[in-house]
């Protein structure tokens, strides 16, 4: 019929001791800076929640007669199910760390057992989250729809809790969900060690010259030319420092210069790693707040594809002042340059779907003997 989609054969692996065949199949498991798993409910089967998955394809025209691989069918999927794209709103961090796992589905009256499948062989794939307010709240990533001409597969989403997962899905396919519960742990540990691989110890310099949109971005928070040109161009010189452990992740505390030496301490911050209240004297210029008060504010780690080490320190912040507005900063690592990125929505309550001023800094490493004071 015309307008029908053509959908690829999947892969499938007949077991050479019992003549059955299994359907090569991969699930996705998105883990955000909570380590709780990305979840749907299936469209019509409320109550029923699941990562998403699907078959590998096998080759055929469509792919240029080249079977797809695990990872490449594990994007596909997120994509096609949830709208996710690889490197923009997901990093794929473990391609092996969960055994594969076969659930059998023959007895039932589903199409896999009418297709001459015994059942499934599931694949898992972990991801990290990349976008700062989708980690806190899905809807602000994925979109449901049906992506690739595909139907939609879930009405909605949440963060939810491994043991949650597990505890509530079907028996019949609980089976490679126990087996990802039990690889949480080294899941965990990795992404622990690689965030706090992140090193930012060390005196930085912001080199204005390599600023991107800062300008413009200070003007989009209605701040008046003259004086967003005076804060792009001004020195800016910070000093990291590990502080403590927030569980198992680093608390940075940060000192900020006035000026273009280290005299004069404007202010000193211990990143908290999740939700904390700063307090500000005076002006916030980013901001565009007088008077004082204070900044609501929350640190987490997050995975970043332009970062040398695939993480990056992220902190949102909730603008005090009419309207709302929020905004993210995300600092990363790559090569001899501290980068930090400034995400802008003018509308707290509409970040989704306005349009979001970014602009860039890059600091530079300041060596200690040159440091003035």
């Amino acid at each position: 019929m015309a307008g029908e989609i053509s959908h690829a054969p999947s892969r499938t692996f007949v077991d050479p001791n019992d003549g059955a065949k299994w359907r090569i199949a991969v699930a996705c498991a998105v883990l955000n800076s909570k380590n709780q798993l990305l979840v749907g409910e299936r469209i019509g089967k409320e109550g029923s929640w699941q990562a998403p998955q699907g078959g590998v394809d096998d080759a055929w025209e469509a792919n240029n007669f080249v079977p797809e691989t695990i990872a490449q069918a594990a994007a596909r999927e997120l994509y096609e199910e949830m709208g996710l794209k690889c490197d923009k709103d997901v990093i794929l961090m473990n391609g092996n760390a969960v055994e594969p796992v076969r659930y059998d589905t023959s007895g039932t009256d589903n199409w896999l057992t009418k297709s001459g499948f015994q059942g499934q062989e599931l694949h898992w794939c972990v991801f990290r989250c990349v976008n700062g307010n989708g980690d806190i709240n899905p809807d602000e990533m994925c979109d449901l729809t049906g992506k690739n001409g595909e139907q939609a597969e879930f009405s909605k989403v949440q963060w939810m809790n491994i043991s949650a997962v597990v505890e509530n899905m079907w028996p019949g396919k609980r089976g490679p969900y126990e087996e990802l519960q039990k690889a949480f742990p080294t899941i965990e540990e990795q992404w622990e060690s690689r965030c706090n691989d992140l090193d930012f110890t060390g005196t930085w310099s912001r080199d204005a010259s390599l600023n991107e949109n800062v300008y413009e971005g200070l003007l989009d928070r209605g701040i008046a030319s003259e004086k967003a040109k005076r804060g792009a161009d001004a020195p800016y010189i910070h000093k990291w420092a590990r502080n403590t452990l927030s569980g198992s992740c680093t608390v940075w505390n940060v000192v900020t210069y006035d000026g273009d030496d280290t005299a004069t301490v404007r202010r000193t911050l211990d990143y908290q790693i999740g939700p904390f209240k700063e307090l500000f004297l005076g002006e916030a210029l980013l901001f565009n707040k007088k008077g004082g008060g204070f900044l609501e504010r929350q640190t987490l780690y997050l995975a970043d594809a332009e970062s040398d080490n695939n993480v990056a320190h992220v902190t949102l912040t909730a603008i005090p002042r009419e309207n709302g507005g929020h905004e993210e900063s995300r600092r990363l690592l790559k090569g001899n340059k501290l980068i930090l990125r400034r995400t802008y929505w003018p509308n707290l309550l509409e970040s989704s779907k306005s349009e979001p001023t970014i602009s860039t800094e890059i600091f530079l490493r300041v060596p200690e003997k040159t440091c003035k004071n």
